[in-house]
């Protein structure tokens, strides 16, 4: 595999690598130690659980139907944090001394993210959206509109250059 550096050449993302390969990868690792598991799977019915210290995520499939359930314990810690950031910009502003023209806006717990993946874009994560402009703004949109208390800026709004048609679900 060589790699072409024109700069005629357009960076294609492969959106499979994200949507399958991480969770195919990781379940066939868990079915090499797991025998049980590896049987229940097949079944069409089986969950597995990995806890880490701020986030649980339990993912599963129910008669073949795949699920990730996450129970995220830092929301409240997350939400003052915000509370907090966004006084310390309200008196000082929100201009990133390290990285110029760059802001904190948000700090949104992986739970929640997770869910508006899940309901807007069809469970593409984080790293795809925010490549696609118009998913990247209506992204910031629903998060304005749903997840306020994670949003760092002193207005308690993403500042984004227009405001999407948040479609409903």
């Amino acid at each position: 595999m060589a790699l072409n550096m024109n700069d005629n050449d357009d960076v294609k993302v492969n959106e499979e690598y994200y949507t399958q390969g991480i969770l195919e990868a990781g379940i066939d690792g868990v079915f090499r130690h797991n025998d049980k598991l590896f049987n229940e799977v097949k079944s069409g019915t089986w969950s597995q659980t990995f806890k880490t210290p701020n986030i649980d995520y339990k993912v599963g499939a129910i008669n073949g139907e795949r699920y990730v359930q996450y129970d995220q314990k830092n929301v409240e810690a997350v939400r003052e944090r915000c509370k907090e950031l966004r006084e310390f910009y309200k008196q000082n502003g929100t201009d990133n001394p390290f990285f110029a023209g760059t802001a904190h806006m948000m700090e949104l717990p992986k739970c929640f993210a997770h869910e508006i993946s899940s309901k807007w874009f069809n469970n593409r994560p984080w790293e795809l959206i925010k490549q696609d402009k118009k998913d990247k703004m209506l992204f910031y949109a629903i998060v304005n509109r749903d997840y306020s208390d994670f949003v760092c800026h002193p207005s308690g709004k993403i500042p984004i250059p227009y405001n999407p048609a948040i479609p409903t679900k």
